[in-house]
């Protein structure tokens, strides 16, 4: 790890001095006002005994011809598992995957479900993981989802399941026939990394469980020691420290956006982490940003690299610290419930249709002006109540796509775009994947956000039969109502046809 930018010292030495390392690491919850899930401190340490049970079931399905892993996961803990799949060992050599093994479903959107099961139904093993307080109501359509299709190709879908969930957990009743694997009841979303919820599908991917472990056991020492020159005290200082945090670093860094966003952005505090797309990309500079190349190098004022579960150990620490220093409870969402609290089928929730552009129709607030009548002019009333002044206020632009990142992908050039164009920050989150992480710092951090919303048609749901597009659309219109009720201003685009949708958005940002 290598600091550019000294971090604060005289904050750094009281860390040291008031022993929060250590007293994290020995489970001591008083550094926080509150710690509503912990585990993740013990992580490296009691998921030990997983190692043999995960190694044991990766062969048995190997040998059964299951080589191929779709993962439906809640909380974030998708992002975590892509992390650790990529990283395995091959005869006692470190190497990173070159392909992809492993397919995260962690939304119900029906194009990137119907990709996932075009694949070889015979080698797939079918893993849900839900770590505990999570709304299970999107893991469960796409569990019964890939049964049936299992089903009705004739094979047995019990055998090509694994559940994981806390003890206790209302899936463990609908497991049947299928593995079941235990997770702790203390940790949820990005805290889970380290834990069977995200260690079983990336394990069963080809990972290599027993060395990930083996390298945040001896990190953990490395954290928790009580001396300035403790990485994660000085990452954390300079974390509490920074209005804004710019990320480059592909699927970690994506990770590492979701743990500070959902850490530190809660009662109006915690920087504002962007997710760029390589250093230097529109918006990497921001005027006080905080640059950090994860995972690699770059011209940063943070670069860090190294084994995978010792980053995701690092930052886990470092957010920690930061939340100490801000004095809120890192492992707390209390805006997570605001989105299921709001959630209808009605389509009421504050936000109706105001008009229709071509295929996109246009849904906001009583803020869009009479006689807007173009996607254009509605992103110009959106940006109306932005200030693009700087970050004093927390101002930002935020893009939530509730759509399938790999056929839809071309869509994250929105960001860049708009943040060249506007002089906002600019922010971009495929949904809901991102709403534990940016979706809760949007609602609970520093106020001055607006959010674009995009939403997309599938050919079933044209057809009027279509349940995994039916929730996806509920999920959206609930994080709208549940934004709108904070005062932000929250603009959704409905793309009935996805190609030409995305043709009419890119010209309207274009306008701008």
């Amino acid at each position: 790890m290598a600091f550019t930018v000294p971090p604060p010292a005289d904050t750094v030495a009281r860390l040291a001095g008031d022993a929060v390392a250590s007293r994290i690491t020995e489970g001591d919850t008083t550094p926080w006002p509150a710690a509503t899930r912990p585990g993740w401190v013990s992580a490296p340490r009691t998921a030990r005994p997983l190692v043999g049970e995960i190694e044991g079931l990766h062969e048995r399905l190997r040998l059964a011809g299951l080589t191929r892993v779709v993962l439906a996961a809640a909380g974030g803990v998708g992002v975590a598992a892509e992390v650790l799949a990529a990283e395995w060992s091959l005869d006692g050599t470190r190497m990173r995957a070159a392909e992809p093994r492993l397919i995260v479903l962690d939304g119900t959107d029906p194009v990137q479900v119907g990709d996932a099961l075009a694949g070889d139904l015979d080698a797939t093993v079918l893993v849900v993981s839900a770590p505990p307080g999570e709304d299970t109501t999107a893991v469960e359509l796409l569990w019964d989802t890939v049964a049936s299709v299992l089903q009705a190709e004739g094979l047995d879908a019990d055998a090509q399941t694994v559940l994981v969930a806390a003890p206790g957990s209302p899936l463990l009743d609908r497991a049947g026939g299928a593995t079941t694997v235990l997770g702790p009841a203390d940790v949820d979303g990005p805290w889970a990394a380290l834990t069977a919820f995200a260690l079983v599908p990336a394990g069963l991917a080809g990972a290599d469980v027993g060395l990930l472990l083996a390298d945040a056991a001896d990190a953990r020492s490395e954290f928790g020691a009580d001396d300035p020159a403790n990485p994660a005290l000085a990452l954390g200082a300079l974390l509490a420290d920074a209005p804004l945090v710019t990320l480059a670093g592909g699927p970690l860094a994506e990770w590492v956006t979701q743990l500070v966003a959902g850490g530190l952005g809660k009662d109006g505090h915690g920087p504002l982490p962007v997710l760029v797309e390589a250093p230097e990309a529109p918006g990497w500079a921001s005027p006080g940003a905080l640059t950090v190349a994860v995972d690699g190098s770059g011209p940063a004022d943070i670069v860090t690299n190294g084994p995978a579960a010792v980053q995701l150990l690092l930052w886990q620490y470092a957010v920690a610290v930061a939340a100490h220093l801000l004095g809120v409870d890192p492992t707390d969402r209390p805006d997570a419930a605001a989105t299921s609290a709001v959630r209808t089928t009605n389509g009421v929730t504050g936000l109706p249709e105001a008009f229709v552009d071509g295929v996109v129709s246009v849904h906001g607030g009583d803020w869009l002006p009479d006689g807007s009548a173009t996607v254009a002019d509605a992103l110009r009333a959106l940006l109306d109540g932005a200030d693009g002044t700087g970050m004093g206020n927390g101002s930002h632009l935020a893009v939530h796509a509730y759509l399938d990142p790999q056929d839809d992908a071309s869509v994250a050039v929105l960001r860049p775009e708009l943040s060249r164009r506007t002089g906002l920050v600019t922010t971009f989150g495929w949904a809901p994947r991102c709403l534990p992480g940016v979706g809760q710092r949007d609602k609970g951090g520093a106020a001055g956000v607006v959010v674009c919303q995009l939403t997309g048609a599938a050919d079933a749901e044209l057809l009027g039969d279509d349940p995994l597009g039916a929730l996806q659309q509920e999920q959206a219109r609930a994080d709208a109502a549940a934004l709108a009720a904070r005062g932000h201003r929250v603009l959704r685009l409905h793309l009935a046809d996805r190609v030409i949708g995305l043709v009419t958005l890119v010209r309207a940002v274009q306008e701008l």
